[in-house]
């Protein structure tokens, strides 16, 4: 068999199998370590991963302030689209009434709670920023019971709820390692 032949056969082998063992050998980043000891593992990596800027924290910190700013993002949107909902169900008087309230539990999770978390981690002040945190994901929830107490068979706002409910808990997670870690 020539020389050339047989690099270009035995090569491409080389720096497979080169890849594939620095592949397995691969550390967990900062997202998939600071995920992995909270609850919500995956929904954690999933919207931590979908921000650029999370990609490229170096600490946990910096993550508490990305997934807050996060939840301030959700609750503001959320509260800009609450009119025109309230616009498409306004002969509904229950559906109305919920919206109403909603629209009240959005405003305190992004205008208090969401940025008093922030504040306090500047502070260092993380169980406060903690609990800030876990009542601002709460009031997602919270709407969405009113709609099961004003309207039970629909919620046009199931899928936002929901979503800040999650925000909520992660933040209230990432948050907590700062608690852990003292940083």
């Amino acid at each position: 068999m020539a020389p050339s032949l047989f690099l270009v056969l035995v090569l491409p082998l080389i720096s497979t199998s080169q890849c594939s063992a620095t592949l397995q050998d691969k550390q967990p980043d900062l997202i998939e370590k600071s995920c992995s000891i909270i609850a919500g593992y995956e929904d954690c990596v999933r919207i931590l991963r979908s921000d650029p800027r999370a990609i490229k924290a170096t600490n946990v910190k910096e993550l508490a302030y990305i997934i807050l700013d996060l939840c301030i993002a959700n609750a503001t949107e959320t509260l800009r689209e609450i009119p025109k909902v309230q616009e498409k169900f306004k002969k509904d008087g229950q559906i109305e009434e919920a919206l109403r309230r909603c629209a009240l539990e959005y405003e305190s999770a992004g205008k208090v709670y969401f940025r008093k978390a922030v504040e306090q981690l500047g502070t260092k002040s993380y169980r406060e920023a903690q609990n800030s945190a876990h009542i601002g994901g709460a009031l997602g929830t919270s709407c969405e019971q009113e709609f099961y107490f004003q309207a039970p068979e629909f919620s046009p706002l199931w899928l936002r709820n929901h979503d800040l409910a999650v925000l909520g808990t992660v933040a209230e997670g990432i948050v907590s390692l700062l608690r852990l870690n003292k940083s």
